[in-house]
């Protein structure tokens, strides 16, 4: 499948941010090499188990593989997406055995690809999208809720969330432009402290944050309205073996943006954003589509419903 021309409608969802090129480094030193990645990509391939086909607005190196192209055109509007005249982003990611992860990149230009697309990537086809998916630190979140409309979904980049800048996340969230924020754990208490969950959240709302998705990785998920009052506990999906975590939490953030987007309660499209990090995590690398069968998705979907 090709890119969509210039005149096919919007994509409903856009996601913002990467291509990456990971060599996994597994407990064990078991080693997977250039695997497609980047957390605009997981975050995507969690939207599209629920049959979005969505537009990716995401900077790349000229020597990108064409194996990895091809998984973009087979699932994403590839119209936002923009070839930087560097070598290809690539990065070791290496997990302990308590499925902690650390990031070393294997090229000396990075800042481009870690910054993202900016504005001037994002198409004017894509101007009628609904929901977006975007993964920034500060500056880029405050740049990019200027340029979107519809529903924004921010996954603060894992770099920024440190103790030093609870003030700069605060003016961030006062801002406005964002619906909804959604770090993990570990992100959320080194800038608020070391909280209870609920507490976490009680402390985003208060900086300005209108709804918030905590993820705990395999303790589930905390979603709540500010608005509302409404808290929702997800539990997470079981799976036979977890293989590999990387993405689980984007793929979470891509089918929540989805799910909320597209009119789903918070509990819904909780369960659905629980189901694709359960993907995620079963195999090396990048969800693939062609392998989620509908019947066993919508299983897993009522198992944590």
């Amino acid at each position: 499948m090709t890119e969509a021309g210039d005149g096919d409608p919007a994509p409903f969802l856009v996601g913002i941010g990467a291509v990456f090129i990971d060599d996994i480094v597994l407990p064990g030193d078991r080693v997977y090499r250039d695997y497609l990645g980047g957390g605009v990509i997981h975050g995507l391939l969690g939207a599209a188990v629920w049959g979005e086909r969505p537009g990716l607005v995401a900077v790349a190196g000229r020597d990108l593989p064409e194996t990895a192209l091809g998984v973009l055109r087979q699932a994403f509007d590839l119209r936002g997406l923009h070839r930087l005249d560097l070598p290809q982003i690539r990065a070791w990611q290496y997990f302990d055995a308590e499925g902690n992860r650390s990031e070393t990149y294997q090229v000396k230009v990075t800042a481009p690809f870690i910054l993202g697309a900016q504005p001037e990537h994002y198409p004017a086809a894509y101007a009628g999208s609904q929901a977006h998916y975007v993964l920034q630190g500060f500056e880029g979140i405050r740049t990019w809720r200027e340029k979107l409309g519809g529903f924004i979904l921010w996954e603060p980049l894992q770099q920024v969330m440190l103790p030093e800048n609870r003030e700069v996340m605060r003016e961030t969230l006062q801002g406005g432009g964002i619906d909804l924020v959604s770090p993990n754990l570990l992100e959320a208490c080194l800038v608020y402290g070391d909280l209870p969950p609920e507490e976490l959240v009680t402390a985003m709302f208060a900086d300005g944050a209108p709804m918030v998705a905590l993820r705990m990785g395999a303790a589930g998920s905390l979603i709540a309205s500010r608005e509302t009052g409404e808290r929702q506990f997800i539990a997470s999906v079981p799976v036979n073996k977890v293989v590999d975590q990387t993405g689980a939490g984007n793929a979470y953030c891509g089918a929540l943006t989805a799910g909320i987007g597209r009119g789903k309660s918070l509990r819904e499209a909780g369960a659905m954003a629980a189901v694709s990090a359960s993907y995620c995590i079963e195999r090396v690398g990048v969800i693939a589509i062609e392998t989620v069968i509908r019947e066993e998705r919508n299983h897993r979907y009522h198992l944590v419903l």
